[in-house]
């Protein structure tokens, strides 16, 4: 399932979007790809 993470650094707030079984595995993706990047929001993306 492809979801949408809104990450929060340095005064901005842009969107990670990431393939993932669950939730937290999403998260966890959006995450890794940005350490100092604090979540906004995670939302799944239908199509």
């Amino acid at each position: 399932m492809k979801w949408e993470v809104k990450l929060y650094v340095a005064g901005k707030v842009f969107t990670e979007e990431v393939y993932a079984a669950s939730r937290n595995d999403a998260l966890d993706t959006a995450k890794a790809r940005n350490p100092t990047a604090k979540v906004m929001g995670v939302n799944p993306v239908f199509q």
